[in-house]
């Protein structure tokens, strides 16, 4: 009896183990032939064909893992070549390619190539300083937004571009955006669009360098602009960031919001969203040290409230 119940034990233990390496076979068989894709091509087959130019983002995206892709089969002097031509090209869609040293080494405009990302060429109308937060893309990819010539259209406008470090290069391509008071560089001559652009400059450089190095960016001297400068509420509605530190810690809701004619202008200014928001009210000028008229532009952001204004 005792021999029968081993005999059927031994079976059923061969059993198991047959089942089992069945499945881990199956197991490695299937994840061996996913291992034979790169990142690049995993994307490919879940979604690169399904992604239109209506998804703007979603077919910038994919533009750079095409490159990728490129440069993974042909290696890096065809991948170069193939970008600095004319047929790399689709429609507002270009990838641009940045080497080890920051240099520009593929775009399909000749002029671009050589720039380093720490020059003029990263450097948009605004003044920001778009170069080095591309630069501080990595494998995951990044987002950076600046304004750039629009080769299709002709026009300064709204970039949004997709940068990813591969193998010490930087790959990236982008999508454009018509903003009314941002589409054309604009100058002091038109104070009010040079205020909102004022502002989405902060925004900017708060996104690429986080809500410390903005603060302590927008305390310096070196952030005002003659009668432009930023200022920074918190989510207190306590000022953190201002060209005048004797003004830091006020709160927008007492004295600080309230100007010389009784106008209570702070709480006007905590209606602000993410659209942003006008107010006129009167303050001291800090280039003429004179009361006049303010025109401020305020913009919620990130539980922050961030503005700048002209003087009229």
């Amino acid at each position: 009896m005792r021999s029968h119940l081993s005999i059927s034990k031994l079976v059923a233990v061969l059993m198991a183990a047959s089942i089992f390496l069945s499945g881990c076979h199956y197991w490695m068989k299937s994840h061996s032939r996913m291992d034979g894709y790169s990142r690049m091509d995993r994307f490919d087959t879940k979604s690169r064909w399904h992604v239109s130019k209506s998804d703007r983002a979603g077919y910038t995206v994919a533009m750079v893992e095409k490159a990728l892709r490129i440069y993974e089969a042909k290696g890096r002097e065809a991948t170069v070549e193939f970008y600095k031509s004319p047929e790399s090209v689709d429609g507002e869609w270009y990838v641009f390619i940045f080497d080890e040293n920051g240099d520009m080494i593929a775009h399909p405009n000749p002029d671009f190539l050589g720039e380093n990302l720490m020059g003029p060429t990263g450097v948009d109308i605004t003044g920001y300083r778009h170069g080095e937060a591309i630069a501080g893309a990595t494998e995951e990819g990044k987002w950076v937004d600046y304004i750039f010539l629009n080769p299709v259209s002709g026009n300064q406008e709204y970039k949004h571009t997709w940068a990813v470090r591969h193998d010490g290069l930087i790959f990236a391509s982008g999508w454009y955006q018509v903003l009314p008071t941002l589409g054309l560089g604009v100058t002091k001559a038109e104070p009010a669009e040079y205020t909102v652009a004022f502002v989405d400059r902060a925004l900017r450089y708060y996104k690429a360098h986080g809500r410390e190095n903005t603060v302590a960016h927008y305390n310096t001297p070196e952030s005002v602009d003659g009668a432009w400068y930023i200022y920074i509420f918190d989510e207190n509605d306590l000022l953190i960031a201002h060209a005048n530190p004797d003004l830091l810690g006020m709160d927008l809701k007492e004295e600080l919001g309230l100007d010389s004619t009784g106008y209570h202008f702070g709480t006007d200014m905590l209606e602000a969203t993410e659209e942003g928001l006008w107010i006129h009210y009167v303050f001291v000028n800090p280039a003429t040290g004179e009361e006049e008229t303010k025109h401020a532009w305020a913009v919620r952001h990130d539980g922050l409230l961030i503005g700048s204004g002209w003087y009229e």
